[in-house]
């Protein structure tokens, strides 16, 4: 016999006493007709009692929701609510539990439900679709991964560069992360610190995502145009048979070039590559062999192109550096920087906008910035004019071009056609 909870005996105890109070209001000589009214009458009398003992088991429930904060643990969490570390042993035993719960991060929020100070639930968002419920039962807790559909609004819009390309991204309807992709779409062709102009403008078609009638998230960006000084970049997302999805021209030709055209998104240059420059510290008529990045102290600093680190550390007045050697007998340099990226040590396989470090003033430096060299057969080369000539990645494969066409034809046909900031039909994934 399984035990009855509190809960439970609650009710059955109401429910008896209905059916207690409705047997003895009953005579024999009623008629059906008599019977049936009697009947209706205590069965509308019968919700008090019912719904006086789900008052009081709501009464006793008591929900806490928690924001994560820098270095908090569960265990942590456990202890400041005062909850039980046996229930917190248990629930770390259940492997979706245990998964979905050790990796916390700052402004993650857990909600924990309570029935007289014991744990009876516990809920995590772990992604815009998935949720982790904990429940105690019977026999112990169980958990659970539920997946929450979301769906997915293709929206077509665009916006014009007046004071910077967040401005108009916002103006757009765009959040910021989606204004981000954009530029890493165009980050080869255009640069946003140099080439960025008032009057330059962009359109694109992206997804938004739709989480129980409430927009919660931009999704990816499928097809987009730039531009850049009167001159047009397009790009359309393809996602091959193997699920990988790069950005692409029409026609096919691949947007990623051998070397970024920035090591550092937004910032800007604050000295050119320059023969015979005054060094700013040492006031003396001094090469400057690199580009040099304005930037605030630990603003990601990534790798040009892909390549192994052949040294890291400390180099004169270079500071901390990092330096890459790629195909052809090319060398990158990233110097004063604040730190280094974690596991990037010499000899290190870096691809090309991996997290190499961040910006900083080590070494001989007047202010935060990221001095930047392009090195190609020993001799040195302005990065600008070097990157600029870069040859562009691997085209769609002949093979693919069917596919390839009939996928992005509806996106670049949204992108020419749709009026902007219009939503297309609804789909679901």
């Amino acid at each position: 016999m399984v035990p009855l909870s509190g809960l439970q005996l609650l009710c059955c105890a109401a429910v008896v006493g209905v059916g207690l109070h409705f047997s003895l209001t009953l005579s024999r000589t009623d008629s059906p007709a008599d019977l049936a009214v009697k009947a209706f009458e205590a069965a509308r009398q019968s919700e008090s009692p019912v719904d006086a003992a789900l008052e009081v088991a709501a009464a006793s429930l008591s929900s806490t929701r928690i924001v994560v904060q820098r270095n908090d643990t569960l265990d942590q969490i456990f202890r400041r609510l005062e909850l039980s570390l046996t229930d917190l042993a248990n629930i770390r035993s259940l492997k979706e539990a245990r998964t979905a719960l050790d990796r916390l991060r700052p402004g993650d929020q857990l909600t924990f439900a309570r029935r007289d100070g014991e744990l009876v639930g516990l809920e995590r968002t772990i992604s815009l679709n998935q949720t982790l419920k904990v429940q105690r039962g019977e026999d112990g807790f169980t958990a659970s991964v539920e997946e929450i559909p979301l769906k997915r609004h293709v929206i077509t819009t665009g916006g014009t560069i007046d004071s910077s390309l967040f401005a108009a991204g916002t103006a757009a309807g765009l959040r910021d992360i989606t204004t981000m992709q954009l530029a890493e779409i165009f980050r080869w062709d255009v640069d946003f610190v140099l080439d960025l102009r008032t009057g330059d403008s962009f359109r694109l078609v992206y997804e938004q995502l739709e989480r129980d009638g409430e927009i919660v998230a931009d999704g990816e960006i499928l097809a987009a145009e730039f531009i850049n000084e009167g001159k047009r970049f397009r790009a359309a997302r393809y996602v091959n048979a193997d699920g990988k999805a790069d950005f692409f021209t029409p026609e096919g030709v691949s947007l990623r070039k051998a070397f970024l055209k920035a090591p550092v998104q937004f910032s800007r240059i604050s000295s050119v590559f320059n023969p015979r420059r005054r060094h700013p510290v040492l006031n003396t008529i001094r090469a400057h062999r690199g580009v040099d990045y304005a930037a605030p102290t630990g603003t990601p600093v990534r790798a040009a192109g892909a390549g192994r680190i052949q040294y890291r550390g400390v180099k004169g007045g270079f500071g901390n550096v990092v330096e890459i050697e790629h195909g052809g007998r090319v060398v990158t340099r990233y110097g004063h920087l604040s730190r280094f990226a974690k596991n990037m040590g010499a000899g290190t396989r870096v691809e090309q906008g991996e997290l190499i470090g961040y910006v900083g003033s080590t070494g001989l430096a007047t202010g935060p910035h990221l001095h930047f060299e392009y090195i190609e057969r020993g001799q040195f080369v302005d990065p600008q004019k070097a990157i600029r000539r870069a040859e562009p990645g691997p085209p769609v494969p002949a093979a693919d071009r069917d596919r390839f066409a009939l996928q992005i034809a509806p996106f670049l046909a949204q992108l020419d056609g749709a009026p902007a900031t219009t939503s297309s039909a609804l789909v679901a994934r």
